[in-house]
C-alpha cells in the first residue's frame, strides 16, 4: 500500500514528541536550579539538544506547506468518539482554567494589565467552551456561528500568552521555560485559526495539518516535562499546574483532529454521480434543442416532404368467402 504525504509526518509525530519531551524533562530534573532568581539550567547540554531538536523538528513539520496537496478539500466532520472525548477533556480543562483566572483577577493580579487580561481571558474560556459544544452538536459544514464563536479559542489563546509575557512575579523576562509555553500557546492559536476556517468553507488543509503537527509537538513540549517535573519534585515551572493540564489537553485535542484528516471524505463527486450528471446534462441539450424553432421548422419541412398518399390509405383485409353448398347424402 502507498505511503500518503501526511502519513510521513503524523507517524514520526509521536515519536519526536517522546523523545522531546523526555530531553526536556531529563534537564528539568538534572540541571534545573529553581532556586535561583534567573531560573535557569546549571548545565545547559541537555536542554539545548532538546530546544534544536524541537527547533530542526518544528521546521521539518512547517515543510507540509509546501508538499502537501494545494487542491485538497475535505469533508470535514466531529460526529465520532475520535472527535468527542478529545472534546471533552479540552473543555474540562478549560473549566478549571476559566475560574483560575477569574480568582487571579480577584485575589490574584495587582489592578493593571494582568488583571485586566486574567479578565478578558476568563470570559473567552466560556465562550471557547460554547464553541467546542456547538462543534460536537451542530452537524452543518458551513455555518457562520460555529465560525465566529470558533475565534474565541483563538483570543483566549493569544491573550494567555500576552498574559504569560507580562508576568514577572514569578518568571524572569529571559525564562527559557516561560518562553518555551508562550510559543505553544501562540502555536495552538494560529492551528485554530485555520480550524476556524472549516465552518466557513474555506479551509486550507496544509496550513491546518502543517501547524497542527507544530503546536501538538510545541504543546506536548511544554506541559509533559512540567508535569513530570511536578510529580517528580513538586516544583511548579508554568504559570500554574492547571495550565500545564490545560496545555497537555490542547496537544490531545490537536494531535486527534490532525489524524482524523486522514481519514476525511474527499469533497468531490463519486464516478456514479459525475455520469448521472453528465446523462441529465445531455438530456437538457435534447430538450432544448426539440424546443429550438428553427430545429421544429426543419422537422416541419421533413414530415412535409414526405407526405403522399400511402399515409392516407389503409388496407382492411377481407374475411375468407365460406362456402355455404351443403351435400345431400341420398
Amino acid at each position: 500500500m502507498k505511503m500518503k504525504k501526511i502519513d510521513r509526518y503524523t507517524i514520526p509525530l509521536f515519536f519526536v514528541c517522546i523523545a522531546a519531551a523526555a530531553l526536556r524533562s531529563l534537564a528539568l530534573l538534572t540541571a534545573f536550579d529553581i532556586t535561583s532568581p534567573s531560573m535557569h539550567f546549571t548545565n545547559s547540554a541537555v536542554i539545548t539538544v532538546g530546544n534544536v531538536f524541537v527547533i530542526l523538528s518544528v521546521i521539518g513539520f512547517l515543510s507540509y506547506l509546501f508538499v502537501g496537496d494545494k487542491d485538497q478539500q475535505l469533508i470535514a466532520t466531529s460526529d465520532n468518539a475520535a472527535s468527542f472525548i478529545p472534546t471533552g477533556i479540552v473543555c474540562t480543562a478549560l473549566v478549571f482554567m476559566g475560574v483560575n483566572n477569574l480568582l487571579m483577577y480577584l485575589n490574584g493580579y495587582p489592578k493593571g494589565v494582568l488583571s485586566t487580561l486574567s479578565l478578558i481571558s476568563a470570559a473567552l474560556t466560556l465562550l471557547s467552551l460554547i464553541s467546542f459544544f456547538l462543534s460536537i452538536f451542530i452537524e452543518r459544514r458551513d455555518n457562520l456561528y460555529k465560525a465566529a464563536l470558533s475565534l474565541s479559542i483563538v483570543f483566549f489563546l493569544a491573550v494567555y500568552a500576552a498574559l504569560l509575557y507580562f508576568n514577572k512575579q514569578v518568571h524572569p523576562t529571559n525564562s527559557p521555560n516561560r518562553f518555551i509555553d508562550e510559543m505553544a500557546y501562540i502555536s495552538a492559536a494560529i492551528f485554530f485559526l485555520f480550524e476556524s476556517r472549516i465552518p466557513l468553507g474555506r479551509a486550507i488543509w496544509r496550513g491546518y495539518v502543517a501547524f497542527g503537527l507544530v503546536s501538538t509537538l510545541l504543546c506536548s513540549y511544554s506541559a509533559i516535562p512540567a508535569l513530570v517535573l511536578y510529580f517528580a519534585k513538586g516544583y511548579i515551572i508554568s504559570e500554574s499546574l492547571i495550565e500545564s493540564i490545560l496545555t497537555l489537553t490542547l496537544a490531545i485535542y490537536i494531535s486527534s483532529k490532525v489524524l482524523q484528516t486522514k481519514k476525511l471524505t474527499p469533497d468531490e463527486e463519486c464516478d456514479a454521480a459525475k455520469g448521472i450528471a453528465m446523462l441529465a446534462a445531455l438530456r437538457e441539450e435534447e430538450i432544448r434543442e426539440l424546443h429550438n424553432p428553427t430545429h421544429a421548422q426543419d422537422i416541419n419541412e421533413v414530415e412535409e416532404n414526405t407526405l403522399d398518399a400511402d399515409n392516407f390509405t389503409m388496407d382492411i383485409p377481407e374475411p375468407e368467402a365460406k362456402d355455404n353448398s351443403t351435400e345431400v347424402q341420398d
